[in-house]
């Protein structure tokens, strides 16, 4: 089965992922800052079964306080839920597809957490999954709903719609013309967050952010989503202009063709340095200066070389320096029939 970023996107050079997130909690229950765990088991339960009850999509299911942690960071990893969710697992689940295109989390800081993620530019039908998940799912667990106030939820800013659409985005011009930290202080004047994906800082590894739609009250989720497509489509418009400027110095050829080289033929990687190089490689496969490899192909090798990830997929322990050999194999055997094309 392929994963959801195996599969081509619109505007895929830039927009990463496309992804929805919408809470939701049971009207006959407390809300999870005051349920007892006989009250979490029974709501894990709850959506188990109306889960089993969708038509045509089956689902894994991850319960964290049976998950090792190296399991449960995986889920991090790819996407599926945060940090903070794995950060106290009692009573608390993962339902996935098994292209991980939708998952359920249940007892987070809500009762339900549906999240939808497709590839590349495709927020309205990311949109149009969930929602469609969120009505099979509202016949069977209720879910607690105000005629003026909307869906009602644990925080505040979540309030109305629970709805909160996100863009993954690739950033490796702006963020190397020093223009992320300006720019994310502008979208946070308009309710937009901008914030480093594998972790917090203006200037993260890999180039790779989500811009995300904080307003959820007093807001339809058209116009939400909307919102998010105008400043998104403003910062692609930006980053392929730095780009185009950028890719036409000396200086940037040589990044990405020392770049490809080593990513290629190394015998041993850290994450970290991965993510330095996989940034200048991924500007150059999108801008045509290198050839043999898809961007596709290099961002399912994001995912596979990451460390949880890595270590899961080995099925046996590897120690630190096994795990880096083991991640420069990955990547020599995808990147094994790509060249550099100087002066594209």
């Amino acid at each position: 089965m392929h994963k959801w970023y195996e599969a081509p996107g619109i505007d895929r050079d830039v927009v990463f992922a496309s992804r929805i997130r919408m809470v939701r909690n049971l009207s006959d229950l407390p809300f999870p800052v005051r349920m007892s765990a006989s009250d979490r088991e029974r709501v894990c339960l709850r959506v188990e079964k109306a889960l089993s009850a969708v038509p045509d999509l089956a689902w894994t299911a991850a319960f964290l306080d049976e998950q090792e942690p190296g399991q449960a960071v995986s889920l991090v990893e790819r996407q599926l839920c945060s940090a903070e969710f794995i950060a106290e697992p009692q009573g608390r689940a993962v339902f996935y597809m098994h292209d991980e295109s939708l998952c359920v989390l249940v007892n987070g800081i809500d009762h339900v957490s549906m999240q939808g993620i497709a590839s590349g530019s495709a927020l309205p039908d990311v949109l149009n999954r969930v929602n469609t998940l969120d009505t099979v799912l509202d016949r069977t667990l209720r879910f607690a709903f105000h005629t003026q106030l909307g869906y009602l939820t644990q925080r505040l800013d979540a309030l109305g719609t629970g709805l909160q659409p996100s863009v993954l985005l690739f950033l490796p011009a702006l963020q190397q013309g020093g223009a992320v930290e300006q720019l994310s202080g502008d979208v946070a004047q308009l309710g937009f967050s901008l914030r480093g994906l594998f972790d917090s800082a203006i200037d993260p590894a890999g180039a790779c952010y989500e811009l995300t739609n904080r307003i959820s009250f007093g807001i339809s989720e058209a116009d939400a989503v909307k919102n998010l497509l105008s400043i998104s489509g403003q910062l692609c418009t930006r980053e392929r202009q730095a780009r185009a400027a950028f890719l036409q110095t000396e200086e940037a050829q040589d990044a990405v063709g020392r770049a490809l080289a080593v990513l290629a033929s190394a015998r041993a990687l850290e994450f970290s340095e991965f993510l330095r190089l996989y940034a200048s490689v991924r500007m150059g496969v999108c801008a045509g200066q290198i050839g043999g490899v898809r961007v596709e192909q290099l961002d399912s090798l994001l995912f596979a070389v990451e460390p949880a990830t890595l270590l899961q997929r080995a099925g046996k322990p590897l120690s630190a320096a096994q795990q880096q050999e083991r991640r420069a194999q990955f990547c020599g055997a995808v990147l094994s029939a790509a060249s550099f094309l100087p002066g594209v």
